[in-house]
């Protein structure tokens, strides 16, 4: 048995702090106060008595040590996440510096363009090879129709949208079509269809400039231009198509232009796309298209023949007004009535008084 004594002496308290003292006691003689300096050396193997006091619950000790020097989970979590938004933003600035801006446009911009809500484009989470495509072609911050169409359009839902010329329209389109494509899959995917030859390659160009990073193959077709060429085309990969109602509803005809993956049909100046020449040939090629389509239309006027269209084919749409009046703020307008033997006269006029170099004049016979 141990020299030391179990149980302390008469007069002592029970707890090695003394916490006990006995009241009817004296003081201790033999009591020496500590040293507060002296410092003290590890003790070797205690007897068995002594672990039984000084370690009860070794279990609880050792875990106690694990979590002192383990991390806990949510602090691994705080680690990663930090990781992470450093490695993002690292690569964020890395593709942004590659990329190859154009000059910056220093034209005067009116509240038809500016009036935004303070929106970016990777707010949408798009792709980075489209973000790219967009920063390329100069498109800097959505305007405000992009601001309103592109989310919408990203969802799945169907969109009568309308604004003014000049305002962003064919981007806000053309990205949604662009990001909802699957590069992967070799079929029509995007159907965009336009009334005139010059807009189908304007529209297909601002694709192609758009998608120049993605694995997108664009396609235009328009009547007027070689059938065969067309078909040789689409027996190659093509995933968006640009063109007219009636050259497109040929070829789908014709068994060459196969629509039943087409998920989304992108009708552009609606309100031309609706008259008496061009409406029976869109709502044929809409039976090519499958059940679940998706259909966006833009225009700046709808006139009544839109309303009957959206109430037949589209499903619960989006409708975005963002029309006050039709001209954009800041530009004029104005009209002279000629007879035909002064029209000639008149255009020398206005080409020797007036000095805007940004003037365009619509001669109407």
């Amino acid at each position: 048995m141990s020299s030391r004594a179990r149980y302390p002496p008469p007069g002592m308290g029970g707890g090695r702090g003394g916490g006990g003292i006995n009241p009817n006691a004296g003081p201790n003689p033999n009591f020496q106060q500590r040293n507060p300096t002296q410092q003290y050396v590890q003790r070797g193997p205690a007897p068995n008595n002594q672990n039984n006091q000084m370690f009860q619950n070794p279990q609880q000790q050792q875990w106690m040590r694990r979590s002192q020097l383990l991390p806990t989970d949510s602090t691994v979590d705080e680690v990663e996440k930090t990781v992470q938004s450093e490695a993002v933003d690292s690569s964020s600035q890395d593709w942004k510096a590659g990329l190859k801006l154009p000059p910056a446009d220093t034209r005067y911009r009116t509240e038809d363009v500016t009036a935004t809500k303070g929106n970016e484009f990777e707010d949408y989470f798009l792709k980075r090879e489209l973000l790219m495509g967009i920063y390329e072609k100069g498109f800097e911050k959505p305007s405000p129709i992009q601001e309103e169409s592109i989310p919408i359009a990203l969802t799945g839902s169907d969109i009568l949208a309308r604004a003014k010329n000049g305002t962003g329209k064919t981007a806000a389109f053309c990205i949604p079509a662009l990001e909802k494509i699957d590069q992967d899959k070799n079929a029509i995917q995007v159907v965009i269809l336009v009334p005139t030859r010059e807009l189908a390659l304007q529209t297909s160009q601002v694709c192609k400039e758009l998608a120049k990073h993605l694995k997108i193959q664009v396609m235009s077709t328009t009547g007027g231009t070689s059938l065969k060429d067309d078909i040789m085309r689409l027996y190659q990969p093509v995933h968006l198509l640009v063109g007219t109602p009636g050259r497109i509803l040929d070829l789908a005809r014709k068994g060459v232009c196969i629509l039943k993956d087409c998920c989304m049909l992108v009708m552009d100046e609606a309100d031309k796309l609706l008259s008496p020449e061009f409406q029976p040939s869109i709502e044929q090629l809409i039976r090519f298209l499958p059940a679940n389509r998706q259909i966006l239309m833009f225009s700046a006027t709808f006139p009544v023949t839109v309303k009957d269209f959206k109430d037949r084919y589209l499903r619960r749409p989006f409708v975005i007004n963002l029309m006050d009046e039709l001209t954009l703020k800041g530009i004029t307008q104005f009209y002279a009535f000629v007879e035909e033997r002064q029209k000639i006269h008149c255009l020398n006029t206005l080409f020797s008084k007036v000095q805007n170099k940004n003037l365009q004049i619509f001669p109407i016979c």
